[in-house]
């Protein structure tokens, strides 16, 4: 019984000194997350996507880096088609889809998004985005 109990008030001290875990969001449903998030860049809102998107994984301090990014994809206005070409399932745990969109006349974007699954719903990993005109995929985007 001693021991126990020392055990448990070890674990207390330990989890006391533990770092605080990132306040992180997680999404039901990562597939229209992504798609309500896919039609606010294809409408121009780039930053709404962004404060969206980090505020999701706790980043909101990165808005401006992040956004600046992203406004590039506002001077290629509207995107001629948008697709998913790409929604591959690991094990029922991770998850990556990748769409693509056509802008203007031959300019085509990439966007990908990692997705795991966690106790109450999925945690998106990572978003990335790239152009590429000549290839299937852009060089090591895919996993």
């Amino acid at each position: 019984m001693p021991f126990r109990f020392l055990a448990v008030i070890a674990w207390l001290f330990v989890a006391a000194m533990a770092p605080a875990r990132a306040d992180i969001a997680l999404v039901p449903d990562p597939g229209k997350w992504i798609e309500q998030g896919l039609k606010d860049i294809a409408q121009g809102k780039t930053d709404e996507f962004a404060r969206s998107y980090l505020a999701l994984i706790d980043k909101s301090n990165n808005f401006d880096q992040f956004a600046e990014k992203l406004r590039v994809l506002q001077q290629f206005g509207a995107p001629v088609f948008m697709e998913k070409v790409v929604d591959e399932k690991y094990g029922g745990a991770l998850r990556e889809i990748i769409y693509v969109a056509l802008y203007r006349q031959a300019e085509y974007m990439y966007f990908r998004f990692i997705m795991k699954k966690n106790t109450d719903g999925w945690l998106i990993t990572d978003f990335s985005f790239r152009p590429e005109v000549s290839e299937l995929f852009p060089k090591d985007f895919r996993h």
